[in-house]
């Protein structure tokens, strides 16, 4: 099986069972946690990837570290993660939860970059345009990205809409480029 479809069924399974026990924010502020954990600590990640660290010796590692700051039903999960030899791909388990968490609560995830940073009338002006009907919340990631030179890059889960200065002089480039046009002066 391959580490995306596994992940992808760690995650359904998580979701799931959060739903069931009705621990959903509960288990989303905790993987929240150790995403935050993950992504700061590269001891960590070498750790729970290492092949020479057995699996009874991670375990009782994550339960003297976690265990009082996680839900129940994380530290099992953990543990069968664990169990399965699944824990080097904690990140991308945590990481389509939130994505299927979002999805359960219908917020949508966008993500905006510009060469300077949005005025709080144009962050406005795009939320509104994000809201819709079928969506609860939208979560609106901010990036500036001087690389841009103007405009901004637009990305709404697998869309993106690219009106960035740099985007048109390249394409403009391009274009020139591509002419066949020779003077005959």
């Amino acid at each position: 099986m391959s580490t995306l479809r596994a992940s992808n069924r760690y995650a359904k399974a998580l979701l799931d069972l959060a739903r069931e026990r009705q621990a959903l924010d509960v288990i989303k502020s905790n993987s929240d946690s150790l995403l935050s954990v993950l992504k700061e600590s590269r001891d960590f990640r070498v750790f729970l990837k290492s092949p020479v660290i057995k699996p009874e010796q991670k375990l009782k590692t994550l339960e003297s570290v976690f265990a009082a700051h996680l839900d129940p039903l994380m530290n099992l999960f953990l543990a069968l993660l664990v169990k399965h030899g699944r824990e080097a791909h904690l990140e991308d388990v945590l990481e389509k939860y939130t994505s299927l968490y979002l999805a359960e609560k219908k917020v949508v995830r966008a993500r905006v970059a510009s060469a300077s940073a949005l005025s709080p009338e144009h962050v406005n002006q795009l939320l509104a345009l994000l809201k819709s009907p079928e969506a609860s919340d939208v979560q609106l990631e901010q990036v500036v990205d001087e690389n841009l030179i103007g405009g901004f890059v637009l990305r709404v889960e697998d869309k993106q809409i690219d009106a960035s200065v740099s985007s048109a002089l390249s394409k403009l480039e391009r274009e020139f480029d591509n002419n066949l046009y020779i003077a005959d002066f």
